[in-house]
């Protein structure tokens, strides 16, 4: 569902893309931040350190994480 208009979206991807690409990375950066701690304060309180990571990256990336992701070196 799209409600904003073309025009509307030209402006704001011209305001975006005028930045630096460090300054776009930065925003990315602490976009990704705000949501890691948004997950951080949905997480069940009595999780494992083991589990607590396994929610954190179910979260983030909408995904099982890998079962091997522990014994990977």
């Amino acid at each position: 569902m799209e409600d904003t208009s073309l025009e509307i979206r030209s402006i704001f991807r011209g305001i975006l893309m005028s930045r630096s690409e460090a300054e776009r990375f930065l925003m990315c950066a602490e976009m990704f931040d705000t949501a890691r701690c948004l997950a951080l304060t949905s997480m069940p309180k009595d999780l494992s350190a083991a589990d607590q990571k396994r929610y954190i990256y179910e979260r983030t990336y909408g995904e099982p994480l890998p079962e091997d992701f522990f014994s990977r070196k």
